[in-house]
Parts: structure tokens; sequence; C-alpha cells
């Protein structure tokens, strides 16, 4: 049998029913099931299917989701407040409203460390109520890093401040900020060196479905007081 994610379903199962109630479109059916010992293989590989078994309904064949992405390499998470299910990369938002970036999930993800911090400081000893800190990987003003983020064109500006952090304000390594709505370049940053004073900015990143933080350079840059605002 070819495998066709979308006639995946999760419907966790202990044991086989005859007749057992089934949740669909916010209403509850009874529904006949029909267990005939389907066997699942992935790339040659049978699939552990005994936690929750393969069956029948109405002539299509529905498998336990989580067991089956899992075999394929994929994440499965389950968002109950929306009765949502993410295979893979996970979108950072589910509702509309403004969102602060440390709230948000990151994903192909490359910085060693993105730190969030509460009453954060930056080298020239200004205080932030909130900021997330991106530490870059690897030696070299060229060196890249990066952070991706799902926006899903829910936002109209992103505002913030940029600065160097207050533990770095002797250090001598340099670093770029970029940011990117869609692969377009939206902002690039001044040079931050150890006495760069904080860079204040706003920018426009209505219906940007993907949204990437990039750093050219070394060391750590803090986006301060950062903010997604909806539309």
């Amino acid at each position: 049998m070819k495998l066709n994610l979308k006639k995946l379903a999760f419907v966790p199962l202990a044991v086989a029913f005859l007749s057992v109630p089934v949740v669909a479109k916010q209403a509850v059916e009874t529904a006949e099931l029909t267990f005939k010992n389907i066997v699942v293989y992935v790339d040659g590989q049978v699939v552990d299917t005994t936690e929750a078994e393969p069956f029948i309904y109405n002539g299509t064949t529905y498998f336990p989701l989580r067991t089956v992405a899992e075999a394929l390499g994929k994440e499965v998470n389950w968002v109950g407040e929306t009765n949502t299910v993410y295979l893979g990369a996970m979108p950072s938002v589910y509702v509309e409203t403004d969102t602060l970036l440390e709230d948000m999930y990151s994903y192909n993800n490359t910085y060693s460390k993105i730190q969030h911090t509460q009453k954060g400081a930056d080298n020239k000893n200004n205080s932030y109520s909130t900021g997330a800190i991106f530490t870059c990987v690897g030696s070299g003003s060229d060196y890249v890093n990066s952070a991706e983020y799902s926006l899903n064109g829910k936002y109209s500006t992103f505002s913030g401040t940029l600065a160097v952090p207050y533990v770095e304000r002797n250090s001598q390594k340099s670093r770029v900020v970029n940011f990117y709505g869609d692969g377009k370049l939206l902002y690039t940053s001044s040079e931050f060196l150890k006495d760069s004073d904080p860079e204040p900015f706003e920018i426009d990143i209505s219906d940007v479905a993907v949204f990437q933080i990039k750093t050219t350079g070394t060391g750590s840059i803090g986006i301060y007081d950062a903010m997604f605002y909806a539309k």
C-alpha cells in the first residue's frame, strides 16, 4: 500500500472495539472500524504500530499519525488550545496578538545560544524590560549565523533596540545584524563594536510569512524590548 500522508489521522487506540465513539468536526459519531492486522512499511522497514493499530473506516485506511510521521523523520506536536497537529517545524504564532521576540519559537537556528533576559543592560548601561541575546558561533568578521520565525503574515511591524550586551562592553568583536522577510532584506544595522551606541529600529513586516534574523561577525548582540505587532 502506498503511504498517503493526506489520509493519516491521529486516533489513539488501546484495544480493538467493534463500535467506538469517534470525535470529528466537533461532533461525536459511532463508527464501524475494521482491524485486519495491517502492516506498515517505511523505506522497507516495518513501523511498530502496537500502541495504536491501523484500521479501515468507510474504505479508507487510517494510521497512527505520530508513529508513522516519526518513522518518516518528522517531529509531531499537538497544540490543545487550537486543536492543531504540527508535523516538523512548529509555527511560533497561534493567535493574532502582539508578541515579544523572546516568546517566539525559532527554527533553522545556527546560533550557539539565544538567551532570553529580563531587565537586561547594554554596554552604555541602558536598562531594558526584556531582551534576547544572540550569541554567534565561529570566528571571523564574515561568519554568519541566523534564526527563522514563522509569522504567517499576521504582523504589521517589528520594533525594538539593537545593542551590545553589557557583558561584552570590553569585547573587540564586531557584528552586523540583518532582518529578512521571505528572503528579502528589510533592514541592515550599523556595525556594532564595544563602544557602539544602541540602535532603535522599526520595520514593516506586513504579510511576511518567514522572518529571519541574520548576524554577520562574532560575539553577542542584544535585541531588547523587541515586539512583533499584530495587524
